[in-house]
């Protein structure tokens, strides 16, 4: 996988500008493009389906205001009923009477039952079932459960709870005279005005078609199923699907739609389309009225929407296809154009020049080229005359050699006349001065053996215990290994000679030099120590901040200051440069630089 991510990077990496330009300027495009167009279509199909819920919602609180006008009706009839005089008579007879009075109570109770009846169109059906044992129905059948009720079990045991109040109650179909026949019984119990006897049970049965009736004029999505539940999940009644009538949903969404009052939400199916229930609660019964529709017959409502998105998309596609080009090519003309140039140059060709017409990037480029190619002419005749003048100064160089040639017979004179006079101080002093001033002249690499340079800081304190004869008492300290590495020519010897000047030499009585190097890990810590007068606190803290230059003219710090510089333009940071001192007690000077095992380390930065 990685192979292939660095193949596809470099074949990209390795194509022309335009092109570059091209497959970076056209997702920039598109790309926002088509995630806003998608989020638009998105965020108005959410809104339209809002707005189709919202509807729904409404119009099931309009269905639900008429079944609740419904059911107002069914309870002021049944009020009607046991509020009627012939009604109260004839339960009140006994049940021995005559059967031809029996059979005029009948008919006088079949013609107040009609005329209730006969002013609604209404699917119902109701029972009088007197305590005496008389039975009046309006249908054509009495169920053999209200002919012998049991007056402990489901409805009647409501009624008689209920003590005359109306009740309401939901069951399997008890007569089948249709495929699904009673889906909702009211009753009430039915007792003597003036002594409050009971007097016999009131039922009205309500066909499921009754119910039915009542939402088939909602506002109804394709695909979608309206139910009417009871205060537990039954279902009431249903449209179009009727087969759960009388059965308790069983929906992954009952029990949001039994705890909430009125609303819509979207529930997501396990392995079916995802639904939008929508549905009301009735103020009066409790029963909820309940839509379910597929998510998809919704979005169906905004495939227009869905259909411009798309087609807005690709024109905005085309569009910046066509500008991507242009952009392109008119970026890469000008640029194509200077490369051509410099191929020009390359070949020695200097008598060209870009033509700039605007001040943009490309414009400011073809200046600089101008520029860059007027320079390198010049530089060209500069370098001619510097050549005539280097040749020039190397002839005068090889005249100059006569001097040191000469400066070091005279010092070898001066050594054998001292020799002859067995004057000892004075020869060792001589070559001393001579091996230093044939070291400090001699080229080569900035960098040496630790041992040469060890070698000329002797020399050198060689003069200068000539100089304070025994006031000057020095320790080397070297590490057989730090003497084979390498150091920067001339690193401790301005050190050495600060820690004489400004330390030893200001000393009453003789005074000490330790030079000490060792390795420490990757590292040479050279620490050149003396007992001198040391370096006061005020001054010490300018030169710890980097201001080497003093007030006084004699000790102008540049010897420090210089061995800084180089110890940065050769190590960069990874040297230590440490300066100790505590006035009367003496100075510490510490330098830590990379280990060096050859003269031809890379360690510049």
């Amino acid at each position: 996988m990685a192979d292939w991510i660095r193949a596809l990077k470099n074949n990209l990496l390795g194509t022309s500008l335009q092109t570059k330009l091209l497959l970076a300027v056209l997702p920039l495009a598109i790309i926002p493009l088509a995630v806003l167009g998608t989020f638009s279509y998105h965020k108005s199909a959410q809104v339209v389906q809002q707005q189709v819920c919202q509807t729904i919602l409404e119009s099931l609180s309009q269905v639900n205001y008429s079944l609740d006008y419904f059911v107002k009706d069914i309870e002021q009839l049944t009020m009607y009923i046991y509020s009627s005089r012939d009604i109260q008579d004839v339960l009140s007879k006994p049940a021995d009477r005559p059967l031809a009075e029996k059979h005029r109570d009948k008919q006088r109770v079949g013609e107040v039952l009609e005329s209730f009846l006969g002013f609604k169109n209404w699917d119902i059906s109701m029972y009088l079932l007197g305590e005496n044992g008389d039975r009046y129905f309006t249908g054509d059948l009495l169920p053999g459960a209200y002919d012998d009720y049991n007056a402990s079990w489901g409805l009647f045991r409501k009624m008689r709870l209920a003590g005359g109040n109306v009740v309401w109650d939901t069951h399997y179909s008890m007569k089948k005279t249709d495929d699904f026949g009673i889906v909702l019984s009211s009753g009430r119990l039915l007792k003597r005005i003036d002594t409050n006897a009971p007097l016999g049970y009131l039922v009205v049965d309500m066909m499921e078609n009754a119910l039915a009736d009542k939402y088939k004029k909602a506002h109804l999505q394709p695909g979608g199923q309206m139910l009417l539940l009871d205060r537990n999940g039954y279902i009431i009644s249903s449209t179009p699907s009727k087969h759960k009538v009388g059965t308790k949903l069983e929906e992954p969404f009952v029990d949001r739609v039994l705890a909430g009052g009125k609303g819509f939400f979207e529930q997501a199916g396990e392995g079916a389309p995802p639904v939008m229930v929508v549905y009301d609660t009735s103020e009066v019964t409790g029963f909820k009225l309940v839509n379910v529709l597929p998510v998809a017959a919704l979005t169906r409502e905004s495939s227009s929407i869905r259909n411009l998105t798309l087609l807005i998309i690709a024109v905005g596609a085309a569009v910046s296809c066509v500008l991507a080009y242009l952009l392109s090519v008119n970026i890469t003309h000008p640029l194509r154009k200077l490369k051509s140039l410099m191929r020009t140059v390359e070949t020695g060709n200097l008598d060209v020049a870009f033509p700039t017409k605007y001040k943009d990037e490309v414009g400011q480029l073809g200046r600089s080229f101008n520029a860059m190619v007027q320079r390198i002419k010049q530089l060209i005749d500069e370098v001619y005359k510097k050549q005539l003048m280097l040749q020039e100064a190397e002839i005068r160089a090889i005249q100059a050699q006569f001097n040191p040639h000469f400066l070091y017979n005279a010092l070898d004179s001066i050594n054998w006349m001292a020799r002859i006079h067995k004057l000892d101080h004075i020869s060792r002093t001589v070559v001393s001065l001579g091996e230093l001033l044939r070291f400090s002249i001699r080229k080569g690499q900035a960098l040496i053996p630790v041992r040469e340079d060890m070698q000329q800081i002797r020399n050198f304190l060689t003069i200068q215990q000539m100089r304070y004869g025994g006031k000057l008492e020095v320790h080397i300290e070297l590490d057989d290994e730090v003497e084979r590495l390498y150091t920067l020519k001339l690193m401790l010897q301005p050190i050495v000679e600060n820690a004489i000047t400004h330390g030893l030499e200001m000393k009453r009585g003789p005074g000490r030099l330790w030079i000490t190097g060792k390795v420490q890990g990757e590292r040479v810590r050279f620490e050149v120590r003396d007992d001198g007068v040391g370096i006061p606190q005020e001054k010490l803290e300018r030169i710890t901040s980097g201001q080497f230059v003093s007030v006084d003219e004699r000790k102008t710090g540049i010897g420090l200051e210089n061995v800084k510089k180089r110890l940065q333009l050769y190590f960069g940071d990874r040297y230590v440069l440490t300066l100790v001192s505590q006035p009367q007690q003496g100075t510490t000077t510490t330098i830590e630089i990379p280990i060096i095992r050859t003269p031809g380390e890379d360690t510049h930065v």
